[in-house]
């Protein structure tokens, strides 16, 4: 059995690879994949908690006329017995007249390569639907042709995403992930491309560990387009649980700078902000993009031992 995980793995890794260097197009744009790495990646598994829900809205270019609107919610479970993670995504886009909806189901499962090394691998099927939004469309001609185009009538598919993540220590997390497969071998028209993801974090905590700092690279790839996105946290902890406060401030290749603050409210449940500014494109025509996000995990019983200390 573990032969067969083991080359299984293997296989996730090589076919990542290939994939990367096929062309995609651009997928909603996010600063919040960094808390939330399961909104890219089917494989990001917290060893920590049982369950995990995250709730997100994204206003981009804030000012600029028919501007990128975003809404997320995640929810994840792990079922430790199986060393298996079950969750959902659901994404909601709306771009001018233009609506797309996508909902997935994500399995990833944890292969424990050390006392402290993880290897989690994990993938998800989708459905997704795009379609114009024809109460807010103005033509002189109701007969023209455009109405009865594949676009106007709406498009609907199945896409797929793929993911391993390897942690080690808690501390070091490196992932891969391409996300709606099935767009790198479709010709047009198709919903949304295919989106390679590589990114590597890594965490460093104090002695006390009342302040923790956390620094993340991250390396995308869509048609034609590559961006690299970098970010540094730091996290005010209030105690072993985790952080009460948290700083950031991250930047893309593409021109954009951002911060985003996030702090515990009751119990677990967290708040963030994030506040970014493109400095090329339509830095001009617009005040920059707005974010925010709850989330709220579940803890293990204390009870109960966590991966890591099996």
């Amino acid at each position: 059995m573990r032969n067969c995980l083991r080359t299984y793995s293997l296989g996730i890794c090589i076919c990542l690879f290939c994939i990367s260097s096929l062309r995609a197009q651009i997928n909603p744009e996010t600063a919040f994949y960094w808390e939330n790495p399961y909104s890219v990646n089917p494989a990001s598994v917290n060893l920590d908690y049982s369950a995990f829900f995250s709730l997100a809205a994204r206003k981009q270019w804030a000012s600029f006329p028919g501007s990128p609107v975003t809404f997320g919610a995640t929810g994840a479970f792990y079922l430790e017995d199986y060393r298996t993670q079950v969750g959902m995504k659901v994404l909601k886009d709306k771009i001018g007249y233009l609506n797309t909806f996508d909902v997935s189901l994500s399995y990833a499962y944890t292969l424990r390569l050390s006392w402290n090394s993880f290897l989690n691998m994990g993938v998800a099927g989708s459905w997704q639907s795009q379609d114009i939004d024809r109460k807010e469309v103005e033509l002189e001609n109701p007969d023209d042709p455009v109405l009865g185009s594949e676009r106007m009538r709406g498009l609907k598919e199945w896409n797929a995403n793929i993911g391993a993540e390897y942690v080690f220590d808690k501390k070091l997390v490196v992932g891969m992930a391409s996300q709606n497969l099935f767009s790198f071998f479709k010709r047009e028209p198709h919903i949304w491309g295919g989106t390679n993801y590589a990114y590597v974090r890594y965490r460093t905590r104090s002695v006390e560990r009342s302040i923790d700092m956390e620094y993340g690279l991250c390396a995308k790839q869509y048609e034609e387009d590559f961006q690299v996105d970098g970010m540094v946290s730091l996290y005010l902890n209030r105690d072993r649980r985790g952080e009460m406060m948290q700083f950031s401030i991250y930047g893309r290749s593409v021109g954009e700078v951002g911060f985003l603050v996030g702090m515990k409210l009751i119990s677990e449940l967290k708040f963030l902000c994030a506040y970014d500014y493109n400095f090329k494109a339509v830095s001009g025509e617009t005040s920059g993009s707005f974010e925010v996000m709850i989330t709220y995990p579940i803890h293990r019983n204390s009870m109960c031992r966590s991966e890591w200390d099996r």
